[in-house]
């Protein structure tokens, strides 16, 4: 198995971030809206630390890909955004 490079820096110039899009274009096309853990969840599935992550999250709410929400329990959670043409 190999590990994504390490990346120092902002979510936005991290290499991984067309891959993390790639990871919600294909959640919206199975058909999720929300998303629950989804800081967890990115992390699990590109194999990468918690502060990259988060960097990474802060990057495509900012692209527009999602904004991350906090139930009334504080549950987080993520709505998903339709794509938008670029």
């Amino acid at each position: 198995m190999q590990l994504p490079p390490p990346h120092t820096g902002d979510g936005a110039s991290d290499p991984l971030l067309p891959e993390a899009a790639a990871w919600i274009a294909q959640l919206r096309s199975d058909g999720q809206d929300i998303l629950l853990y989804p800081i967890s969840r990115l992390q699990r599935h590109l194999r990468i630390g918690y502060n990259r992550t988060c960097a990474l999250m802060e990057a495509l709410a900012q692209r527009g890909d999602w904004t991350i929400c906090f139930g009334e329990d504080g549950t987080r959670h993520a709505r998903l955004h339709p794509q938008v043409a670029p």
